[in-house]
């Protein structure tokens, strides 16, 4: 087991799994976005993670915007109500400019699909490399992740805050890793609240099962268990 060591293929996966989630500042979301632009790990990444983070949106109840809401934004946008919006049923009912203005932007539409295609067809882009293993650690009361745990390939493990965590000076958190199948867990060492970067073997090939965070007297358990209350879990 090592110290904090930097991995920037890593840490860039680490940080579209931040863009995705939301917790960069507007700065730091316009930095990935222009570098995702010549970037196309990160943009690979980052579509990665918006299909593995997804469903969490199932967890969260729908909630109908106020019938104000929409006048407000015209407000906003117009400085009063919104310009009228002329809908055309079919291509009959349109005035010959508008007609006129739907075929050109429609060729032009068709001449860009093509180049494109070019493109993809003649220069196709380098291989991506597969992102690592990823979990959210989040409260076993709550929804809201905490720590961002992520396994690579040699079966070290990242894992990273998502917020700011706070621990007693007389207390430590401990990582474990809870296979399937198994009653006791496999201590991985302390994690500092600022995060860590663990080269742990026993997660080289390690199959389905649980990373958890319980929190421990000073210097972690001394029994090879959680002595303390688990606090936040992630499956794997």
């Amino acid at each position: 087991m090592s110290g904090a060591v930097s991995d920037p293929a890593e840490d860039a996966n680490l940080l579209a799994a931040e863009y995705v989630l939301g917790t960069l500042c507007g700065a730091e979301r316009a930095t990935v976005e222009r570098e995702a632009l010549q970037d196309p790990g990160l943009r690979a990444a980052i579509a990665w993670w918006e299909a593995r983070l997804a469903p969490l949106a199932a967890l969260v109840a729908a909630v109908p915007a106020p019938a104000a809401l929409w006048p407000r934004i015209q407000a906003s946008a117009w400085g009063t109500a919104a310009p009228p919006v002329t809908l055309f049923t079919s291509a009959a009912d349109a005035p010959p400019q508008v007609l006129s203005f739907w075929r050109a932007t429609t060729a032009v539409g068709f001449a860009l699909a093509a180049a494109i295609a070019g493109i993809a067809v003649f220069r196709p882009e380098p291989p991506v490399p597969v992102p690592p293993q990823v979990t959210a650690l989040v409260p076993l009361n709550q929804q809201a992740p905490v720590f961002l745990a992520s396994v690579a390939a040699d079966g070290s493990l990242s894992v990273r805050p998502l917020t700011t965590v706070s621990v007693a000076p007389d207390r430590d958190l401990e990582l474990w890793l809870l296979k399937d199948g198994e009653k006791a867990p496999t201590p991985l060492g302390l994690l500092p609240a600022s995060g860590a970067h663990l080269a742990v073997g026993t997660l080289s090939g390690h199959g389905p099962g649980k990373i958890l965070v319980s929190l421990e007297p000073r210097g972690g358990s001394k029994t090879g268990l959680p002595t303390g209350p688990v606090l936040y879990g992630g499956g794997i």
